[in-house]
């Protein structure tokens, strides 16, 4: 099933099926797999015979991983859609940016080759770490794009993540590399347990082979280790060329000498894309030969002849410097001795590749040193850059037991100063000054020469080449643009500087000197253009099976205990004997809501108590008032929390206290640990129970309070509800009492105050006791606070009767008597004021011309001139 799925995501060739069908076959070994692995493989290791070949497994191919294979966290691949943009791209997943971690992706739309797998060294804020990895599970998600893998050399930077790589790749995908390179994967992966001979192919310099979606052919370039190679990768949409870490060494000590001739043939051919390395773009001029090493450290042994031993540092992987010290030894007649287990295991892997400058035999034990006279021993040691664990390093300490420094030692330190060590390393020369022995180091001595290419070698391969598109590879983000701004002063018009997890697209120009007329990326005219960025993390690892990211490691906390230190405080809690005493009460079976006030009660009076022991580890204690002050503090936090305080309350409030203490005392802010226990199990379990009901009636009187609050908030609402619809029915009655006056004026004649629509004796009495009584019903809930008026209820009972103050005296009812007096209007009269608009009056009708005087007639009283109180128009 899972060869079908991963089948249908790579496609239909059947390569890739055979692919799948391989990883159906290995991705999960059963136990009883694994072990065997295990056994055949560390059999394996055992053979050769030597006592340095017997290989220490570290790992049964999985136990190191870690996180580092986590696929949870799904992150997109970047890139526009399948077929579409500039078909060549490059996606670095390490080393732009920083020296180290080289790790690249490189592809022709949907497919890619992986080359190299390096880790990067840590410096010293990455506390407790020995490895820093590339994003291996972004990889494993998406293994199914990566068909090969190709490594340019040996170096850890370009192999040491190879662990961690391999699974997350396909089982199947295949490893291509030179033979010594190949011979320090071997080693590295029977390390892991996951080598596996037929993934491993050797390459050879000028032989093209098929890698991936590319025809690769390797070129040889020279650096400080042998078997260097660079790629030049071939393909329908361009050629690109890698060159990996190189130099142009003019005398090689090995004899094999930088590939002008194929970078000169490439020049021709057409380049799309040139990468190089971009470590030495701010040196000027060219770097120093190998041969100029070798000749300066004979020069130097040779004058210290018969004075004494001399003792030589440098970095393991340097064969060719291995070559000189050797050739020094000879030439001094002095036996060479390695000290430092690295040395030992390089020079063995070029032994079985047959690139060995001197036979392994030749190398005396370390243990032997004794027998030997000092004026007879050459002696090689690693530690160059202080490695707290190296031979060096220990021996300036006067921790080493094989090596003991000597006042007549002759120290030569044949190595560079990796930026970033610069401190140790002269803190360890200073120890071995104190101990007497002679030092040679520094420029004027001529014992180091780099392994990366100046800016004039820069500047010359990159005139062979006449590239198309350049992007500087393997440096620091400044030496990035100072190599890009280098390319564009030697012509190279279209160059481009880029991090991890950007990807980078490019299309072939088509006549090699203008910009294509089609589009890459969606951008008219453009053969370079950025397509897209991965989100990628760094994986550490502790040098044993600890590897994750970099909060999964714990660094801040570790930074946070080397700067601030840490405060541990145990605290044995000590519960009241009446506090059991009354929750026992409480539990017993019959017991009522007494016992349990009472038990509540008892809790919340009794304070809590504890012993207290608190120390600290990496603090200034200033003679231990800062313990003092730490114990007093802890004391009174605890006697402020109640009897039946949780466990958890402790702790918290115990280390909040710690915390602002040690602010007030000395400015730090360090890690607090707080342990708190129970003195008496049975007084816990008592207290808690306490507890639990406390917060219960606590919780219940808060819910209560909620509710009355709640009640309070809608009742307040209802008013505000309420003196809206009064102000409108306030306003409705103002109007029906204009149009009562109104139709005043057409009453007929001996018309009674009903004919107006006033309410009767009768009615008015009962509207006073309907008011009264609503009244005082509002008084009472008002007192008591219960209950809840609508809005409807508050409307009726503040305007009593007011539903026969509608026209016409009608009530609104059944059964409401109807007024007398003006007959009722006809089914097609307007309707009554309170059906109409808001604000709309009723219509008017006009008067007859004779209508005041037939009133007065009727009314006398009515007469101005009798004193009447009613004015007519």
């Amino acid at each position: 099933m899972a060869s079908q799925e991963l089948a249908g995501r790579l496609g239909g060739t059947p390569a890739l099926q055979e692919r799948a069908r391989a990883f159906s076959a290995f991705a999960a070994p059963s136990q009883q797999q694994r072990r065997y692995r295990q056994h055949a493989q560390i059999t394996q290791c055992r053979a050769g015979g030597r006592r340095n070949n017997r290989v220490t497994v570290r790992s049964d191919g999985y136990e190191h991983l870690g996180s580092s294979q986590n696929t949870r966290n799904k992150r997109p691949f970047p890139g526009p859609p399948p077929g579409q943009g500039p078909p060549l791209r490059v996606l670095p997943i390490g080393g732009l940016g920083e020296i180290g971690m080289n790790c690249m992706l490189i592809g022709v739309y949907d497919r890619y080759i992986l080359v190299d797998a390096g880790l990067m060294f840590p410096d010293f804020t990455d506390l407790g770490m020995q490895k820093i990895l590339p994003d291996t599970s972004f990889l494993a998600q998406w293994r199914d794009k990566i068909e090969a893998v190709v490594i340019t050399h040996g170096h850890e930077d370009h192999i040491g993540a190879l662990p961690w790589v391999i699974p997350a790749l396909d089982p199947a995908t295949p490893i291509y590399a030179g033979g010594f390179p190949m011979q320090l994967i071997k080693r590295r992966l029977q390390e892991f347990n996951l080598y596996d001979e037929a993934r491993c192919h050797t390459i050879n310099m000028r032989q093209p082979f098929q890698l991936g979606p590319f025809e690769c052919t390797p070129m040889r370039v020279t650096h400080s280790i042998p078997d260097c190679c660079g790629l030049v990768l071939r393909s329908e949409h361009g050629t690109i060329v890698h060159t990996g870490d190189w130099k142009i060494d003019e005398n090689p000590v090995d004899g094999e000498v930088f590939d002008r001739e194929m970078f000169d043939n490439l020049g021709r051919e057409g380049v799309t894309l040139f990468m190089s390395d971009s470590t030495n773009v701010l040196a000027p001029g060219r770097t120093t030969s190998e041969a100029v090493v070798e000749k300066s450290l004979v020069e130097r042994v040779l004058r210290h002849q018969g004075k004494g031993r001399v003792i030589t540092t440098q970095f393991a992987s340097n064969l060719h410097r291995m070559a000189a010290v050797k050739k020094a030894a000879d030439a001094s007649g002095r036996k060479i001795c390695f000290i430092g287990m690295s040395l030992g295991f390089y020079l063995e892997a070029a032994a079985r590749e047959g690139r060995a400058p001197f036979d392994p035999k030749d190398v005396i034990s370390a243990a032997d040193l004794d027998q030997y006279d000092p004026n007879e021993l050459l002696i090689v040691t690693t530690g160059s850059q202080a490695e707290p664990r190296a031979a060096l390093s220990l021996a300036s300490r006067d921790a080493s037991h094989l090596l003991k420094l000597q006042s007549s030692d002759l120290v030569l330190y044949s190595a560079k100063v990796i930026p970033g060590n610069d401190t140790r390393v002269m803190q360890m020369m200073n120890r071995i000054s104190e101990l007497g022995p002679e030092i040679a180091m520094g420029r004027d001595e001529n014992l180091h020469t780099s392994g990366h290419a100046y800016r004039g070698e820069l500047e010359e391969v990159m005139r062979y080449a006449k590239p198309q598109h350049f992007l500087p590879v393997h440096g620091e983000y400044a030496f990035l643009c100072a190599h890009a701004q280098l390319a564009r002063e030697n012509g190279v018009n279209y160059t481009s500087v880029i991090r991890n997890g950007q990807m980078l697209g490019v299309a072939d120009r088509r006549n090699k000197n203008t910009v294509s007329i089609g589009s890459a990326a969606g951008i008219p005219g453009a053969s370079m253009a950025l397509l897209g960025e991965a989100q990628l993390t760094s994986f550490y690892n502790d040098g044993n099976k600890g590897t994750g990211t970099a909060s999964e490691m714990g660094l801040e906390e570790r930074q946070l205990l080397a700067v601030e230190g840490i405060v541990i405080a145990a605290v044995d809690v000590m519960r009241d004997a009446a506090l059991i005493r009354a929750v026992a009460e409480a539990g017993a079976p019959g017991a009522g809501p007494a016992a349990l006030a009472a038990a509540a009660k008892v809790a919340s009076q009794r304070r809590l108590r504890a012993r207290i022991r608190v120390t600290t580890r990496a603090m200034w204690v200033d003679n231990g008032r800062l313990l003092e002050d730490l114990h007093s503090a802890a004391e009174d936090a605890i006697a402020r929390l109640p009897g039946d305080a949780h466990l958890a309350a402790v702790e918290r409030v115990v280390a909040d206290s710690l915390r602002r203490t040690c602010k007030a005392f000395n400015q730090r802010r360090p890690e607090v640990v707080v342990i708190a226990h129970e003195a008496d199990p049975r007084a816990g379990q008592a207290a808690m129970a306490a507890a639990t009901r406390r917060q219960a009636e606590e919780r219940e009187r808060r819910d209560e309070q909620g509710q009355s609050s709640g009640r309070r908030g809608e009742r307040e609402m209802s008013d505000r509800e309420a003196d809206a619809v009064l102000a409108e029915r306030e306003r409705r009655r103002r109007a029906r009492q204009a149009e009562r006056e109104r139709e005043l004026l057409v009453a007929p004649k001996g018309g009674e105050l009903e004919d107006l629509g006033a309410p009767s004796a009768d009615e008015s009495s009962g509207s006073e006791e309907e008011f009264g009584a609503a009244a005082q019903q509002q008084q009472q809930q008002q007192q008591t606070g219960r209950g809840r008026r609508s809005v409807s209820d508050k409307i009726a009972g503040s305007a009593g009767g007011s539903q026969r103050l509608m026209r016409g005296g009608q009530s609104g009812e059944e059964g409401a008597p109807r007024r007398r007096g003006r007959p009722q209007q006809g089914a097609g009269a307007p309707p009554p004021l309170q059906e109409q608009g808001a604000g709309a009056p009723p219509p008017l009708q006009e008067l007859p011309p004779d209508v005041l005087a037939q009133r007065q007639a009727a009314n006398p009283r009515d007469h101005p001139e009798q004193g009447g109180n009613i004015e007519y128009p």
